[in-house]
């Protein structure tokens, strides 16, 4: 059985995801919505650097641990001030529904706006 310590979740994080939304001049848009805040743990895995577009960019891997909460999908963005991580795999540690471990990177170069 897992259990989950709640003092080491001491960090406050924003879940958003991508909604549709409606206007009658422009017409739709997918834009980036907030969905909640959240307490967490953020630990970072590794950094390194790679070529993208012969342009040098920096990727930091980070591990958050959350509490268990459904919905969640590695679409969303959580966000932590300026930074801002793409979940790449959501882990429902042990299936028993107390926690999820979130592998995300957090990309300095690119950032997607918020509404």
């Amino acid at each position: 059985m897992h259990s989950l310590d709640a003092g080491r979740l001491n960090k406050r994080i924003e879940i958003w995801g991508y909604e549709q939304t409606e206007n009658p001049l422009v017409g739709s848009k997918v834009a980036l919505v907030k969905k909640a805040e959240v307490w967490a743990e953020i630990h970072p895995v590794r950094g390194y650097e790679f070529l993208e577009y012969y342009q040098d960019s920096n990727s930091l891997q980070y591990k958050v641990t959350i509490r268990y909460r459904d919905g969640l999908t590695e679409k969303d963005v959580l966000r932590r001030g300026d930074h801002q991580f793409e979940i790449n795999s959501i882990i429902d540690i042990d299936f028993q529904h107390v926690a999820l471990e979130i592998y995300c990177t957090e990309m300095k170069d690119k950032v997607i706006p918020y509404v």
